[in-house]
């Protein structure tokens, strides 16, 4: 029985050695997992311009704010999004805004801020 074993592991006619598929089998989910991180990756990379592109509405409708000579509500239409600002509440020294800022991909998000007169 042990020469039989043998003598199959050395049959080269289409026999594809069981050590040979192990070692392609791992290659393959090696290949696999290298294609998911990169889709991992990918959407990581969006996910962070798209966070970019939030952080630079929220200071382009700061500086918008600053120069603002009229009562709310603010309308903004910048190239990469829009931002919506009401006032909340009035303070003795503060007033509470709210914006709502819109990527042109259509992410989303709404601070409320505490800004001085």
């Amino acid at each position: 029985m042990k020469k039989f074993f043998l003598k199959q592991w050395k049959n080269e006619d289409g026999y594809i050695f069981p050590l040979t598929s192990f070692i392609l089998l791992i290659a393959l989910l090696l290949t696999f997992h290298q294609i998911e991180q990169f889709h991992h990756q990918q959407r990581l990379n969006e996910l962070s311009e798209e966070q970019y592109f939030l952080e630079m509405l929220y200071q382009k409708a700061i500086i918008s704010l600053k120069q603002e000579k009229n009562p709310p509500p603010y309308d903004y239409v910048f190239p990469d999004g829009s931002v919506h600002i009401t006032l909340l509440a009035e303070e003795d020294l503060n007033n509470v805004f709210q914006m709502n800022l819109e990527t042109i991909k259509g992410s989303s998000r709404t601070i409320n801020l505490k800004y001085p007169e």
